[in-house]
């Protein structure tokens, strides 16, 4: 099984003691060796499905503590506008660090990408895709977030790629929210081919220029679905 698939059914697997609250809100989980051998993975798998489940709100890493469940929301919780109007100021500051960082960090990767995370690229866009088709939301978020975190992680900049993945772990609640817009699904997952295919070409305008896009255009839909009146 592939480093990618293993991640993503361990995933899945913890997702589900959470749903079906076998892992209660509040609890910690397991220290991470002792994961590993409940589930037969190594710990750099265990890492990286930790990471994804903290970019969307399932658990919270504790530098120093642990890894905790979250108390998770409900859909039906919180409409759409409501939480973006509640929320306006931490959005924008959120895409506004976004646009300033990750345009620069793709740029890098075009100048100096590996077959190994072309390929890693490749297979995210492709089970963010399967996740759509399957009506899948949680694993939608979690490869997003995991495409631009694995730019961020290979982009040669490593203080700038830390301040980065603390920000994509700051962002799970709009991150789900952003996604659950009308047609933002599809959108994502188009640019992200677009961005995909300049970082595979070697054309380092056109990963900053694409990056850029993909973010300004998700800003862009955030504020004019906020602002529509709900009548």
């Amino acid at each position: 099984m592939r480093s990618e698939q293993v991640w993503s059914a361990t995933v899945d697997h913890l997702r589900t003691l959470i749903d079906s609250g076998r892992l209660a809100p509040g609890s910690r989980l397991p220290a991470e060796r002792i994961l590993c051998d409940q589930l037969g993975i190594s710990r750099g798998s265990l890492r990286q499905a930790l990471r994804v489940l903290d970019s969307i709100g399932y658990v919270q890493i504790r530098a120093g503590s642990g890894t905790y469940v979250r108390e998770l929301e409900t859909d039906g919780q919180k409409p759409l506008r409501s939480w973006f109007r509640e929320h306006e100021q931490l959005v924008e500051k959120l895409f506004d660090l976004r646009t300033t960082v990750e345009p620069t960090l793709a740029e890098r990767l075009a100048y100096q990408h590996t077959p190994r995370v072309v390929s890693k690229l490749e297979s995210n866009v492709a089970e963010m895709e399967q996740a759509a088709a399957d009506g899948d939301m949680l694993r939608v978020i979690a490869t997003d977030a995991e495409f631009h975190r694995v730019i961020a992680g290979n982009a040669g900049n490593d203080d700038v790629a830390d301040l980065l993945r603390s920000v994509l772990a700051l962002v799970g609640e709009e991150r789900r929210t952003a996604l659950r817009l009308p047609g933002q699904i599809r959108k994502a997952v188009d640019e992200h081919r677009e961005i995909l295919a300049a970082i595979r070409r070697s054309d380092p305008a056109a990963a900053r220029a694409a990056t850029l896009k993909h973010l300004v255009e998700a800003k862009t839909s955030v504020h004019d679905y906020a602002a529509k009146d709900d009548s």
